[in-house]
């Protein structure tokens, strides 16, 4: 007996480096606000992630990115990011660049503030985050900038 295989494609021109990093970002965010301790229970993160699903205006203060992509594309992206970071082929200063790209597109943080988290200036982490982009742009030839 033949199984019918779900056969996915993932469809990398949907966004750029950083339009896919962003999307993986709020996806993360929308999986983990739909958490909480109880089931049942309307916590905070509940309320949060009801808002968003409806449409409903977001707090002011902090850049919200509406999740617009599935499953399937998220976990395409993070087996992307772990590749470069699991491989030993893999240099540390390249990884380090990666981190900081996550941590302004996926994480969704200032230039300043990971400046901060890194010890960097601003000026360096945006050479690294621009390094980065062209590091996966080499490495993965489907993807695209801006």
């Amino acid at each position: 007996m033949n199984a019918a295989v779900n056969t996915k494609v993932m469809d990398w021109t949907k966004y750029t480096i950083d339009g896919w990093l962003e999307q993986f970002g709020a996806w993360c965010e929308t999986v983990r606000m739909k958490g909480g301790d109880l089931p049942d229970g309307l916590h905070i993160n509940q309320i949060y992630w009801l808002m968003r699903e409806a449409g409903k205006e977001m707090p002011k203060g902090k850049s919200y990115i509406r999740c617009e992509i599935d499953d399937y594309e998220a976990d395409q992206v993070q087996n992307l990011i772990r590749s470069v970071f699991n491989s030993n082929k893999v240099d540390y200063t390249t990884k380090f660049a990666l981190m900081c790209l996550v941590k302004c597109k996926v994480e969704n943080r200032s230039l300043s503030m990971v400046a901060d988290i890194t010890n960097q200036s601003k000026a360096q982490v945006n050479i690294m985050v621009s390094c980065a982009r062209f590091y996966l742009l080499g490495k993965y030839n489907f993807l695209k900038i801006g």
